[in-house]
């Protein structure tokens, strides 16, 4: 029986999701001057919505003109190492959980429907004598057993401050080793964020993960016996930061309308593909060996502004990392079976799913009024419906 709905591959059929991504949003401040107080850019998280707190410059400058972004922050719950060991830099960094009004804090801030507050690691990695020596976090597991023992203490303390565990998370620095993978798959990650995708693409020799190709690098698979979500890092967010920083060279200057064209070109062939458009930040550029963060909110506030007002003009979907993975568990986990020309039912054979609507497109010559198994009627929207995914007969009017 041909179908007279299709399910969309995303919500609201949209072109595409979009995600912006922050990282080291933590119980961290790298006071750079020395002066015992917080200035512009020095916070990670500390100053909570304080005086020159990153979160508020985020909140209040970068998307001041774009309160329907919703913002995934990817936390240490622990005490955040450092980039170098010895420092003459003073940096503060605690447990989230550290005092009472700082879980409030951070309760507030993942109760917020524009936010999440998603997995990090505990410390992050384990600093060496020179940047170059630090040790991610996930590199540093001599074995499973250590891997799943420090993410089970993360985990309690995550599930202190929010009263649930965390859905979802991010490899620190996207570094990982052979037992990785399954370290997050043992311990109940609904989606996951292994790989800086955008860079395979840009490389000069283009060598994809294992298993990924040009075309799934920049949409979404999964990975482990319960089909982790894996969600591709696809944009950087100081794409145009270089364009117009003080010291942009003159032949740069002269070419930047076609290089421009370029760049926006990127999120253009993201929209085409319709695939994610994931966009990587950190919530400071402070470090404790002097150097700058990048990319960064603060260096990259114009840049961002530009990728969002392209996108203001474009059919997209603002979501956080949980909802765009239970949205795509749904679609890959639910069949449209007709029993007649006008009746069907939506069959989704796990049960562990959580309820997510799905969007359908409804292809028939019809009214576009559908019944559930409720007995409650829902009308489409230019042919487009959400709906619940329930047990019982759905009717097609």
């Amino acid at each position: 029986m041909e179908s007279r709905l299709e399910i969309c591959k995303w919500y609201n059929n949209a072109q595409a999701p979009v995600m912006l991504m922050v990282d080291d949003l933590a119980n961290v401040w790298v006071d750079l001057n020395g002066n015992g107080q917080v200035e512009l850019g020095e916070d990670w998280g500390y100053a909570q919505m304080g005086t020159n707190s990153s979160l508020r410059y985020l909140l209040e400058v970068v998307l001041a003109d774009f309160p329907q972004v919703k913002v995934t922050f990817f936390t240490p719950v622990g005490i955040r190492a450092g980039v170098i060991q010895d420092s003459d830099i003073q940096m503060h960094s605690d447990y989230i959980n550290a005092t009472p009004e700082l879980k409030t804090f951070w309760q507030k801030l993942h109760e917020d429907p524009r936010f999440e507050v998603a997995y990090h690691g505990t410390t992050h990695g384990i600093p060496g004598r020179k940047a170059a020596d630090f040790v991610q976090e996930w590199e540093a597991y001599q074995n499973l057993a250590e891997a799943l023992a420090t993410i089970k203490k993360g985990k309690a303390i995550y599930h202190e401050v929010f009263g649930t565990e965390p859905q979802g998370g991010k490899y620190c620095g996207y570094s990982r080793n052979d037992f990785s993978d399954t370290s997050i798959d043992l311990t109940g990650f609904r989606w996951w964020c292994r790989y800086w995708n955008r860079g395979f693409q840009e490389a000069k020799v283009r060598v994809y993960p294992p298993g990924l190709t040009r075309k799934s690098c920049f949409d979404l698979t999964t990975f482990g016996k319960k089909q982790v979500v894996d969600i591709p890092s696809t944009l950087n967010g100081g794409l145009f930061t270089d364009l117009y920083t003080p010291q942009v060279p003159f032949v740069k200057k002269l070419a930047r309308g076609y290089l421009l064209q370029k760049r926006f070109a990127q999120i253009a062939d993201l929209l085409k593909r319709r695939g994610v458009i994931s966009i990587q930040e950190h919530i400071a550029p402070s470090r404790n060996d002097g150097r700058r963060q990048q990319p960064n909110i603060f260096d990259d506030c114009q840049s961002l502004q530009m990728i969002f007002r392209y996108l203001k003009k474009k059919q997209v979907w603002y979501c956080t990392g949980t909802e765009l993975a239970n949205y795509y568990l749904t679609r890959i986990n639910t069949r449209i079976v007709w029993q007649n020309s006008r009746q069907f039912c939506l069959e989704q054979p796990r049960p562990d799913l959580p309820t997510s609507l799905l969007t359908f497109k409804i292809v028939a010559n019809c009214q576009g009024r559908i019944t559930l198994p409720s007995g409650e009627s829902i009308t489409s929207n230019q042919k487009l419906v959400n709906l619940p995914i329930l047990k019982g007969i759905y009717h097609l009017e």
